[in-house]
């Protein structure tokens, strides 16, 4: 049988070489070996791994959200000049609240769109982060512009905001052009902008990681994140004025957002870490996270860090010892798998759920109470009420919008009309499931 299907397949080709003799000028064997030699390159170049075939589907996971909500009250709270910024000033070791928020936001971004990846194709993924990319955008104008025009305005009369838009101000015509080119970022408003750039950078990095593995784009990400450890890549973001980048080094911060989109993306299709070995890995990075924390807050006697050591720990540039630190707290969180209550999550959550509001929110909030408390003298205890009053109506905002967005859900057809900026507000990265039919 085997000869016969050969001998068959032969006089079929040479059928079609004397239908196309310009086509088939190849040996029958040559001819099957060309043809084995390009499904080869076809594969490696469009593989179709069982992993990216067979994903099971997973729900939103309530702790990212209470994680990220967390890290949001931290900035909240770190933005307002007060003894509660200095206790919330890296509280978890060498690393801050935009590590994790970052990282966190990476982590789902992998995981809704490597998702929409392998059920929709490239365009319906491709088109998600473009519209989730454009939404950050939009929110970055809208809050940025009449903040930065207020300064413009009242300038004189209001000297603390003078001082946080300084580099604006010297050339307020020529950065509010340069304002959505994302070239001039005023201090507080650089998250944003690195967000979108980040966004528009997944879509080659998901299609990359899918037929060549997440290997070579963390390689080339980590080349990047050594770039920039180089003093020659620090520059001062005013450096170029009316151009203004943003404190965040792009180059450094890439890597943490790509990390957190491989783990997001690879998550999905199972365990990131082996039971065998959880034990161990969380005992290894849990004494890292310890002694990061001990040396943070001063806890290891004897022990002090001189400021040579204190470059490896840049915050901008993700220092390795600040990267090291951050990365022990992943994955020792990941390796222990803690599950705390639903109700002891649901606060934090609710932040997190409402993440762009909230963020853009607190912004304009942190800046006028910033300026509140240099234009009038305060004791210890009104900057730190001042401090808990914006975190408080920072809450009351996301219970608003959370309550809002419940009613749209339960009572679609005769939910109120609502502006088109509210509604993109209530969006979110992961759409909420459909309401269940209800009986009859």
């Amino acid at each position: 049988m085997p000869r016969l299907r050969h001998a068959l397949g032969d006089e079929r080709v040479a059928k079609a070489a004397q239908l196309n003799p310009f086509r088939f000028h190849l040996t029958p064997a040559a001819f099957r070996c060309k043809k084995i030699l390009l499904r080869g390159v076809v594969d490696f170049l469009i593989p179709k791994p069982k992993e990216f075939l067979n994903a099971k589907p997973h729900t939103r996971d309530m702790r990212l959200d209470a994680l990220r909500g967390m890290f949001l009250v931290i900035m909240a709270g770190v933005h307002v000049p007060s003894p509660l910024s200095h206790a919330l000033q890296e509280p978890f070791g060498f690393t801050s609240a935009a590590e994790g928020f970052i990282f966190l936001s990476a982590c789902l971004a992998g995981m809704v769109y490597g998702k929409t990846y392998r059920s929709g194709g490239w365009t319906e993924m491709s088109r998600r982060v473009w519209n989730r990319a454009k939404l950050v955008y939009i929110v970055h104008l809208a809050v940025l512009l009449p903040v930065a025009l207020t300064a413009w305005l009242y300038a004189r009369q209001v000297a603390p905001l003078a001082s946080h838009f300084h580099d604006f101000l010297q050339h307020p015509v020529a950065s509010l052009l340069l304002i959505p080119l994302l070239l001039h970022q005023a201090p507080l408003f650089d998250i944003l902008p690195l967000y979108v750039v980040l966004l528009l950078a997944t879509p080659p990095a998901l299609a990359t990681a899918r037929r060549h593995g997440w290997g070579i784009v963390l390689s080339v990400s980590f080349l990047g994140w050594l770039a920039a450890q180089s003093p020659a890549t620090h520059f001062a973001p005013n450096a170029l004025l009316p151009v203004r980048g943003g404190s965040f080094n792009v180059l450094a911060w890439q890597f943490l957002w790509f990390c957190g989109v491989a783990l997001g993306e690879t998550s999905r299709r199972g365990e990131i870490v082996s039971r065998k070995f959880r034990s161990f890995i969380a005992a290894l990075t849990g004494s890292v996270v310890l002694f990061g924390l001990c040396a943070r807050h001063g806890a290891l006697p004897g022990v002090s860090i001189s400021s040579e050591v204190y470059f490896w720990m840049d915050k901008w540039t993700l220092g390795p010892l600040r990267l090291l630190n951050f990365a022990a707290w992943v994955v020792f969180l990941v390796a222990w798998n803690p599950r705390p209550s639903a109700w002891l999550m649901e606060p934090a959550a609710l932040w997190g759920r409402h993440s762009l509001a909230v963020f853009a929110l607190h912004l304009p909030l942190v800046v006028c109470a910033a300026a509140v408390i240099q234009m009038f003298p305060m004791n210890g205890v009104e900057k730190t009420f001042l401090g808990l009053s914006v975190i408080a109506a920072i809450s009351l905002w996301v219970a608003w919008l959370e309550l809002n967005l419940r009613q749209r859900k339960q009572i679609p057809a005769a939910a109120p009309a609502q502006s088109r900026f509210l509604q993109l507000l209530n969006r979110e990265i992961i759409p909420a499931a459909p309401p269940r039919p209800t009986a009859g």
